[in-house]
């Protein structure tokens, strides 16, 4: 045999055994990967899926059936649902109030609060992480983080807010799996394609700033959130999560957005613990989200999309929290998160919401006993 007929041969004899190593890698990594994430969806894989004790994965009772006795919830918000021990507070005052003692219900809550997660976030939490999962009582909490989309050009702006490297890593591997029903059944191919794409924004990214965070002073592009190009995103995510629990046969607890902003609020005095806040550790200074003129802008069209999405969807229990909520120190430890006593407020107002459906909201968990 020749030398170059040798050397052929043994190239081939090598990618064959190279090939095999791949198919060999790739049919462990689908193996892997399905073990790991307990699903038939690759955006279950693709999408981090907080596994903590707030949104119930770690909890052993968590399972996709509602045990007798339990009247189960879900948050779907931000860190208004986890700031200040949010979730286990909530839940022992749901436990105490009337409404469930009294019918010999214990209420549990999974939270889905992360800080900054926006509607995106809590679409796509609802529909990939808990899916097949049962809940009495599902509670749509937004309006605040929206609003840092704003802090763009409209020649920037993108309505799956890819402008965000944040939602540029998740956005375009969720289109990716809608267009290729095939291919996106195997979770390696779907892993893979999740790194190609996150290596395609490190090297080569469209954008390269995030919204600004706390110094509106260097910021050029802070005057662009007075336009509210959210709003048209924001209504069609709250639908799309209406069609998805009405679909589950889920009922919907919608709230308008509390919020306060002090009269003499500006940034130094915030930082200076100035302004008529109950100051506390977590609190957030408004310039994380933008001015602050934009900032309430954004949150009461947020609000006045999410009035008008509720009276047009008459089988969503709907509560005006934003009205509810008094605004002083009392309750708010900076433009939206709650001190102690704002939590219980905020707890009261989901209670006056659902007493007067009482009868169709307890009524599944009663039916389990």
């Amino acid at each position: 045999m020749s030398a170059p007929q040798a050397f052929l041969k043994k190239l081939a004899a090598n990618l064959s055994a190279s090939l095999v190593g791949l198919l060999i890698l790739l049919v462990l990594m689908e193996v892997g990967l399905r073990a790991v994430t307990w699903s038939s969806d690759p955006r279950v894989l693709v999408y981090p899926r907080v596994a903590t004790d707030i949104n119930g994965f770690k909890d052993p009772d968590f399972g996709k059936t509602i045990p007798r006795g339990e009247f189960r919830m879900l948050a779907l918000g931000a860190s208004a649902f986890v700031t200040r021990e949010f979730q286990p507070e909530f839940q022992r005052l749901m436990n105490d109030a009337p409404l469930f003692r009294s019918q010999g219900l214990r209420v549990r809550l999974a939270s889905t609060g992360v800080p900054a997660h926006m509607t995106y976030d809590s679409l796509w939490k609802y529909e990939y992480w808990y899916r097949g999962y049962d809940f009495d009582l599902v509670t749509w909490y937004h309006a605040i983080n929206d609003s840092r989309a704003n802090n763009y050009p409209r020649t920037v702006f993108r309505e799956d807010y890819t402008q965000l490297p944040y939602f540029r890593q998740y956005a375009p591997i969720f289109a990716w799996i809608g267009r290729h029903p095939v291919l996106s059944k195997s979770f390696a191919v779907s892993f893979v394609a999740k790194l190609v794409g996150k290596a395609w924004i490190r090297f080569s990214p469209a954008f390269q700033r995030e919204a600004p965070y706390n110094d509106p002073r260097n910021d050029p592009w802070l005057p662009q959130g007075a336009d509210i190009k959210t709003a048209p995103v924001f209504e069609r995510n709250l639908e799309a999560f209406l069609a998805l629990a009405k679909a589950r046969g889920q009922r919907v607890l919608l709230l308008t957005y509390a919020y306060y902003l002090p009269a003499d609020y500006t940034n130094e005095r915030f930082l200076a613990k100035q302004t008529d806040y109950s100051f506390m550790p977590e609190g957030v200074a408004t310039e994380v989200w933008g001015r602050k003129e934009n900032v309430v802008k954004a949150i009461e069209t947020h609000n006045t999309i999410t009035r008008k999405v509720a009276a047009r969807n008459p089988e969503v229990i709907f509560f005006d929290m934003e009205k509810w909520m008094p605004k002083d120190r009392a309750h708010f430890i900076d433009i939206c998160h709650w001190t102690d006593l704002g939590r219980r407020r905020f707890a009261e107002g989901v209670l006056a919401a659902l007493e007067p459906h009482r009868r169709e909201v307890l009524g599944p968990a009663l039916a389990r006993r």
